[in-house]
């Protein structure tokens, strides 16, 4: 295998360490970005209903 072959198997292999070692963290995230989300759209909803 030459350079060009390995690399996408080395980013993968970073991106997994690093799926593994930040999991919690990562889903911290996701969940805070999807309850921000969904109260973003809950006050579009308000603002016409009001409106």
């Amino acid at each position: 295998m030459n350079q060009h072959e390995m690399l996408p198997i080395l980013v993968a292999l970073a991106c997994a360490v690093l799926m593994v070692t930040l999991w919690k963290q990562l889903l911290i995230l996701v969940l805070v970005g999807v309850v921000l989300i969904f109260c973003y759209g809950l006050y579009n909803v308000a603002v016409v209903m009001a409106g």
